[in-house]
């Protein structure tokens, strides 16, 4: 079922009845792109000493250049540590970072080792001595939920349904979460029944939201943008579709620009050669943006787009995008992804369109920059889909579950609980 809850005046305060929370995340602190766990660890740390964990390797490892970086960046972060001042993305002052050195194969024959190395690599939480919350971003959980107070599963993708993730590992997890979670978020309608589906009982939907207040400040005026339409996000070609974008970029010529913006998917089945093909036809890559320069360029532009393909995988995802563009005062088009389907229900900023076809022309219908007044009208509509209000639900939910757990369960600092 889904559960409502409604926002509530959050706090502050480190005595010893607040909790500390643990966060599981599915990314490296550092990624490229910042997700919604990202932003949930800011939310929390303005409330609460927090622990980000960064992934514990769902997808495959495959021996090119990217991985091996990334596992030579988590080795060094093991063994000295994340120092806040040189992070790539800022970690909060009440927030502290884990790099764990498991084995990123989620089966029988490594499952006690992990659990073991994971279990040590969160000693600090495990043994604190005020309540344990437990936020997990994933499902491969290896039983710390034994040491919480309180256990919540914030669901953001259909995991099993992206290519190369260990799809038993996260059923696997489900299943067993499914009895243990006291809450569970889903961040679209379609995560939501996936998650009833899989035995989940008390369900919030919460659509992704975006750090709105960056974009609007980089919002121009219309004498300053051009006809340019923008996609911003990782260009994977499980995500994108490719064949829309090459024929949206050919019907552009002479009427505006394609940019592009992110990181590139590598490895088997990366984007590099889509990429060049794009290009070859006259759209633009810009590399990967930090938030506050992609907020510059958006700024400049006419539309903003979702142009994913059709899938098992994107019919679950929410694209904070939406909002980070319509901040930007920037007009939406999408394709038929269904959280967006429901968005350009509320709206007539957003357009989900119908086929390739209404796609493109819907993109050269408003490529040219809109007014002032409609382009100021998005920024407002995008105000009630910023980090402020959903930062203080999420610290609200975190304020009450404590004393929601501490009503059944006794207290013993590192020990399992129930």
């Amino acid at each position: 079922m889904t559960t409502p809850l409604s926002p509530a005046g959050s706090t502050a305060g480190a005595d010893s009845s607040q909790p500390t929370i643990l966060v599981l995340g599915t990314a490296e602190w550092n990624s490229q792109i910042a997700t919604n766990q990202h932003y949930v660890v800011r939310e929390l740390a303005r409330d609460f000493d927090t622990y980000f964990v960064e992934s514990l390797g769902l997808r495959r490892v495959r021996l090119d250049s990217k991985d091996v970086s990334r596992l030579a960046k988590r080795l060094r972060h093991a063994v000295v540590g994340h120092e806040k001042a040189n992070a790539y993305r800022p970690i909060p002052e009440r927030a502290k970072v884990i790099s764990p050195l498991i084995v990123p194969i989620h089966q029988a024959p490594t499952r006690l080792p992990n659990r073991l190395l994971l279990e040590r690599a969160v000693a600090e939480w495990r043994r604190s001595p005020r309540p344990r919350i437990l936020w997990t971003f994933t499902p491969v959980t290896y039983d710390l939920e034994q040491y919480a107070d309180y256990t919540l599963y914030h669901c953001v993708d259909i995991l099993q349904a992206f290519p190369g993730i260990d799809a038993s590992a996260v059923s696997v997890g489900e299943r067993n979460l499914a009895h243990r979670a006291d809450l569970t978020i889903g961040t679209s309608g379609a995560v939501t029944a996936h998650l009833t589906d899989a035995g989940f009982t008390e369900v919030l939907t919460l659509p992704n939201v975006a750090d709105i207040d960056v974009f609007s400040a980089g919002s121009r005026p219309a004498a300053e943008r051009r006809p340019a339409a923008l996609f911003a996000g990782n260009l994977s070609p499980h995500k994108l579709d490719f064949a829309l974008l090459r024929t949206l970029t050919t019907a552009l010529r002479g009427h505006g620009e394609l940019l592009l913006a992110g990181p590139i998917a590598a490895g088997g089945g990366g984007f590099d050669r889509e990429l060049a093909e794009l290009e070859r036809l006259g759209a633009r890559y810009l590399g990967v943006l930090t938030l506050d320069r992609l907020a510059e360029v958006a700024g400049t532009c006419s539309v903003g787009l979702i142009p994913y393909a059709l899938n098992e995988y994107t019919a679950g995802v929410s694209p904070l995008k939406c909002y980070e563009y319509l901040a930007s005062g920037l007009n939406v088009v999408s394709t038929a992804i269904p959280d967006v389907v429901q968005a350009a229900a509320r709206t007539d900023q957003i357009v989900a369109a119908a086929s390739a076809d209404d796609f493109v022309r819907r993109v050269l219908d408003t490529i040219r920059p809109a007014e002032d007044d409609v382009a100021a009208a998005r920024v407002r509509y995008a105000g009630d889909y910023g980090w402020s209000g959903r930062g203080g639900l999420l610290r609200d939910i975190a304020h009450r579950m404590p004393r929601r757990a501490h009503d059944a369960v006794g207290d013993g600092a590192g020990e399992p609980r129930g």
